[in-house]
């Protein structure tokens, strides 16, 4: 793998995962407009169809792919866009969106040994040493404080295993010439598709009841789907799934720092050490990556 593909792997990844960050409380945001979880996820997705077509038509002049390549975009849809934010989402509403963050990053471990299953992957000792960090460090941020509501900490924990079925999955999808919004307009058609009739069926859909609360939802669905989702699906087109799910470890790190700018929360000193951690894990990935692709290249010469 050549450096310059690992490095804009990384910078992809990162800012995905920094955009991910502000999730938790940009949703809490929207639900104080009307907005329960199942018509955030389905406004997250619609809203972003048109603004993901006409990017992806812009760029390659035209929405085309291989017919091959739909059950697998489907799939990766409804695992990693429909059921891990229903899931995560729900979570919010029992247990706070710290601890359901600890909850959901189990899903770098589970990554790494579906790769290794599944994929054949073989892990380097950095790789397997940055995971361990990654799980210590956000295991850090959970405060034993605070009370465990089983039904919240069940959704968390399911979420997790969602994504990292996902992120497998992406990066075993075969058809990677498809291009990063085509993929993505793909991922939210079909998405919008399978939540609406879950929102139907269910009598769930609840709109946003103000300008407010519609302005909230679009900047929501923009910088995710056309930001944050793309970056990442690109980055782990790149990098692979075990490298993604560790340097997106940034995500929690970025929870932190704006609640503590925006809702002044406090931090407690576990919280310090846990992001030192995470963030030893990046730098760890990063440079057993930087001097395997020099052997690589040194015994190819």
């Amino acid at each position: 793998m050549e450096r310059k593909q690992l490095i804009t792997g990384y910078i992809f990844v990162i800012l995905s995962a920094i955009i991910f960050g502000l999730m938790p409380l940009m949703a809490k945001l929207i639900y104080a407009e009307g907005v329960n979880p199942q018509s955030l996820v389905f406004l997250r997705n619609v809203i972003s169809v048109p603004v993901l077509g006409i990017l992806a038509f812009s760029a390659r002049g035209s929405l085309k792919i291989t017919p091959k390549a739909l059950p697998g975009i489907s799939f990766i849809a409804v695992m990693g866009c429909c059921v891990t934010p229903l899931l995560l989402f729900s979570s919010y509403n029992h247990i706070q969106s710290g601890i359901a963050t600890v909850f959901h990053f189990i899903y770098p471990a589970v990554v790494m040994i579906g790769e290794v299953i599944f994929l054949k992957n073989r892990m380097n000792i950095g790789q397997i040493l940055s995971v361990i960090l990654c799980v210590a460090g956000i295991a850090l941020f959970y405060d034993p404080n605070i009370g465990i509501n089983l039904q919240g900490s069940l959704y968390a924990l399911l979420s997790g295993v969602t994504y990292a079925t996902y992120v497998v999955c992406l990066s075993a999808f075969k058809y990677k010439e498809i291009s990063g919004f085509t993929f993505s307009f793909y991922v939210a058609s079909v998405c919008s598709a399978v939540i609406l009739c879950i929102c139907l069926a269910t009598n769930a859909l609840a709109l946003p009841v103000s300008l407010r609360g519609w302005l909230l939802a679009v900047l929501f669905a923009v910088s995710l789907n056309v930001g944050a989702v793309v970056l990442f699906q690109k980055g782990t087109f790149l990098i692979g799934g075990s490298r993604s799910s560790v340097l997106s470890t940034f995500e929690p790190i970025t929870s932190v720092i704006a609640g503590t700018v925006i809702f002044h929360e406090r931090l407690n000193p576990s919280s310090f050490v846990g992001t030192a951690l995470v963030i030893i894990a990046c730098v760890l990935i990063a440079v057993s990556d930087i001097i395997s692709s020099k052997n690589t290249k040194g015994s190819q010469s």
